[in-house]
Order: C-alpha cells, then structure tokens, then sequence
C-alpha cells in the first residue's frame, strides 16, 4: 500500500492510497481511514479490498474500490488475508459459499 493524505484541506478524514491487487497497475483507492490509522500504520499493510464496485469521485480522487475494516466499540482494525495469501488472490471464508464476483457495473456502494 502506498498511501498520503488527501490535498484537499474539507478531505481531513481521507486517504488516497495505491494499492496492489494483482492487477497490471495498483488501484488508486480513497478511504476514510485517517481518523483510525497513522501514515505509518497504512503504508505496506496486507488488506483486503472489495474490487468489483464502481468507480466513485471521492472529493476529486477517484476511487476504484473499498478497503475492507471491521469496527467494534469504534476501535477499527484492518480485515487481514491470510499470511500465505498471495497478492490478487480471491480471498472466500469458511462456511461460506466461494465468491461469485459481479461486473462493478451490477454492485452499487
């Protein structure tokens, strides 16, 4: 994860953020992580990231995806691949059905 601020000073709980997602080039991703994750704790960290969602302008950065978190009792934490998973991978859940991913055009935010 390459990740800075977002310039726009009214964007303070914003960051933009390139990720890797197996794709030819990272994904230039917008999340509303700053109020819960330093700079430091953003940059190179494994994540999942929800992918097959529209594009949106986020205070003039677009963004082409969602950096997945879970949240409890306002303490957020990262949703982590597992350790062997490789960058790209797919990632399904025990007692799941496996993914059945949908064209960005058919999933809304």
């Amino acid at each position: 994860v390459k990740v800075w601020n977002h310039p726009d000073p009214e964007a303070e709980k914003l960051y933009c953020e390139e990720i890797e997602v197996g794709e030819e080039t990272p994904r230039q991703i917008a999340s509303g992580l700053r109020p819960h994750f330093t700079l430091e704790q953003m940059q190179g960290q494994r994540l999942l990231v929800v992918t097959n969602l529209k594009a949106k302008n986020l205070m003039k950065f677009k963004s082409h995806g969602m950096v997945l978190c879970a949240a409890k009792e306002d303490v957020v934490q990262f949703v982590e691949p597992p350790v062997d998973a490789p960058i790209g991978e797919v990632v399904s859940f025990e007692g799941l059905p496996p993914p059945n991913p949908v064209a960005p055009s058919q999933v809304e935010k």
